[in-house]
């Protein structure tokens, strides 16, 4: 079998075949064999008695600006391989330097920005799917780093074929084998130099560490890819098991969940058992022998999470949200919310539409409700914060220049809150929201948020 019919029959069995989707194309080898065997694949479903439909795509590019004229030189390449395949292409060009600037990381800060306006791009569009070009090496690479990371048996299964809106139909192949296809089709594509470049883990990892592996055990690309997959059907395995022990061990009271101890000690392993159970609550591997001293010591002693308290209550762990009427976290764990404190009122509620910007009063803000993760967080500002004010073009600010460019007295600064979403700022409830979570032509489900101190 050749390698498009590979491709193809992996569409089916993957069921994208009657799917739409965004290809991120960076003009190097790997995206432009995915162009290509996107293009050719709808040429073949159109001979067939279904034809092409539901099955479509356009190519999406990012200009990172990064690297010059070879960044320029990159986004001619892939928009003219549209233009000649006549397939829709758009372009997002970023000021990539100017935002690791003040994030520092340009691997993190172009990843985000990345996937940020691919996700952006595919609910305008209604697309299905965001399809990108990691092949058998990529998964390798990301497995043997999360083994020497210790990130447990969830990150021995590599990279997934498909996990929310992504999708990776290369993966099945490797580089050896796209490099023949190139060759054979005679695709134009260019190298990133950067990747060459040992600076990063990756690069490191593929570079320096594969080679030497390959050198004793021949083929070892390939068999670690297989033993990846096991390892993935194993990971379903253990995900069914620590459900199960879910399902028996944890019982929802209002806001709380409990945990019964008496059943909770005879479960082996425990601290395996233990971990999972936590884990969603935000128990690091540091605070696993914590969590386990608490099962023997005195009733009333707790451990914090980020956002939850595990507290041992005589027979039980409790699991509650931490909040407080003063400087702790608060959870807005629906869409629709009123919250009430001493110091604020905060309700939100679904809408239909948004007021003329002149009807908006600083009080309020309207964000796109699907841009968000639920549970919310509203807590006090504090140092360190930062947004990308809404209006400033993914320009990130910090909130404490954003008060003192706002002229916020000292003593309002002590009482500003912030509203998180999947540690993310949505808005500085009253003064600014975050860029991110705008409503644009696209949205549906609009949230109103309303905030009002109790002393205006």
């Amino acid at each position: 079998m050749t390698l498009f019919h590979s491709f193809t029959a992996n569409l089916e069995q993957q069921e994208w075949r009657y799917a739409k989707v965004i290809l991120a194309v960076s003009g190097g080898i790997d995206s432009m064999c995915m162009a290509k065997l996107f293009a050719a694949a709808k040429q073949y479903f159109a001979k067939s008695p279904y034809g092409t439909a539901g099955f479509d795509f356009v190519i999406a590019h990012c200009n990172f600006q990064l690297r010059g004229q070879d960044s320029e030189q990159d986004a001619r390449l892939v928009k003219e391989w549209a233009a000649l395949n006549d397939v829709p292409y758009y372009q997002n060009t970023f000021d990539t330097a100017g935002i690791v600037a003040e994030a520092g990381n340009v691997q993190i800060v172009a990843r985000r920005l990345r996937y940020e306006w691919f996700e952006t791009l595919r609910k305008e569009l209604n697309f299905d799917y965001i399809a990108t070009a990691h092949h058998q090496q990529d998964s390798v690479e990301t497995m043997l780093m999360n083994f020497f990371k210790g990130t447990g048996i969830e990150g021995l299964h590599g990279i997934l074929p498909e996990k929310g809106r992504i999708i990776r139909p290369l993966l099945t192949f490797n580089k050896t084998e796209l490099l023949a296809y190139a060759e054979q089709e005679n695709i134009s594509w260019r190298e990133d130099v950067s990747n060459q470049k040992t600076d990063y883990l990756r690069n490191k990892v593929r570079l320096d560490l594969l080679p030497a592996i390959e050198n004793i055990f021949p083929n070892a690309v390939h068999s670690i890819y297989q033993n990846s997959l096991r390892f993935g059907e194993i990971e379903q395995l253990y995900k069914q098991s620590i459900q199960g022990y879910r399902k028996k061990l944890v019982e929802q009271r209002g806001k709380d969940l409990y945990i019964p101890l008496r059943k909770l000690i005879h479960c082996q392993p425990l601290a395996t058992i233990v971990y999972e159970l936590l884990k969603p609550f935000g128990l690091s591997p540091n605070q696993l022998q914590d969590a386990l001293q608490l099962i023997d010591s005195d009733s009333g002693r707790y451990i914090d999470f980020e956002q939850y308290r595990l507290l041992k209550d005589r027979n039980f762990f409790i699991i509650t949200p931490i909040e407080a009427d003063h400087s702790e976290n608060i959870l807005v764990e629906d869409p629709v919310a009123h919250i009430q404190r001493e110091q604020f009122s905060f309700k939100s509620k679904r809408v239909t539409e948004m007021p003329r910007p002149a009807q908006i009063v600083a009080s309020e803000a309207y964000i796109d409700a699907r841009s968000l993760t639920f549970p919310l967080l509203l807590r006090p500002w504090r140092m360190g914060d930062y947004l990308y004010p809404i209006g400033m073009g993914m320009k990130k600010k910090k909130v404490k220049k954003l008060l003192i460019d706002l002229k916020i007295p000292q003593h309002e600064k002590e009482q500003v809150w912030v509203l998180e979403s999947n540690k993310k700022i949505v808005w500085v409830c009253g003064i600014r929201s975050d860029e991110r979570f705008k409503v644009n032509p696209a949205t549906k489900d609009i949230l109103h948020l309303h905030f009002q101190k109790s002393n205006t």
